[in-house]
């Protein structure tokens, strides 16, 4: 029996994956290193942590996380320009919808605790979950499954009774390796040839007619 959706934030709820792209292309040219969406690809879905460490290792960077953090952040703060990150359209309906509908809601995500209540407060959504879980916890990063068992255990649920929404391909194999149920969100900066045929039998273009029918569905579909 589904008993609960845990969703991912960035990409999912929160349409920040452009930013985070552009904001990455103008931290490599600042850094004189070649810049491709197919390299950064890997980061979506991992923490800043995680990438830090990748990029220091690839190309012998002298900066600390902190001086590379503090240019990272200069430049989403000149994307966004004051505003706040915008959310996925229909995201907050549903959310609103799935909640009255009685489902557990958990929300786990790799950005940091101050970003994610940001962004929650921001959609009028924070207060709809029953769950939150950020990066701030210190797990291993997607793929790992950290971070899903620590939100179904905070949930009191089985990984088995979870759904997990999400649109990377790190977070799709936390997911799996948690024992959970993964429905993606399509993500257009995401090459559709890199996901496992799997991932893609059940897949959300649109979060505007979705509601605990259409997880229910997916849920006793895969289980039966």
């Amino acid at each position: 029996m589904l008993k609960a959706i845990i969703f991912d934030m960035d990409g999912v709820l929160i349409d920040s994956e452009p930013i985070h792209l552009k904001a990455h292309e103008m931290l490599m040219n600042d850094l004189n290193l070649p810049y491709s969406e197919k390299y950064y690809s890997q980061f979506i879905g991992s923490t800043t942590k995680n990438m830090w460490n990748i990029l220091t290792k690839d190309f012998d960077l002298q900066y600390s996380h902190s001086e590379l953090m503090e240019k990272s952040n200069k430049f989403v703060g000149e994307i966004l320009n004051g505003k706040p990150y915008p959310p996925v359209k229909y995201g907050a309906d549903m959310i609103k919808r799935l909640k009255s509908e009685g489902i557990l809601l958990g929300l786990a995500t790799s950005s940091n605790v101050y970003r994610m209540t940001e962004c929650m407060k921001n959609m009028g959504v924070y207060e709809d979950f029953d769950v939150l879980i950020c990066s701030d916890a210190n797990f291993r990063p997607k793929p790992a499954p950290d971070i899903f068992l620590k939100t179904a255990e905070k949930l009191k649920v089985l990984p088995s009774e979870c759904i997990v929404v999400e649109d990377s391909i790190n977070g799709m194999n936390a997911a799996k390796n948690a024992g959970m149920l993964c429905v993606r969100y399509e993500n257009p900066l995401l090459d559709e040839n890199a996901f496992d045929e799997a991932y893609k039998e059940y897949t959300i273009k649109s979060f505007e007619n979705i509601d605990l029918k259409y997880f229910t569905d997916v849920f006793d579909k895969h289980n039966n």
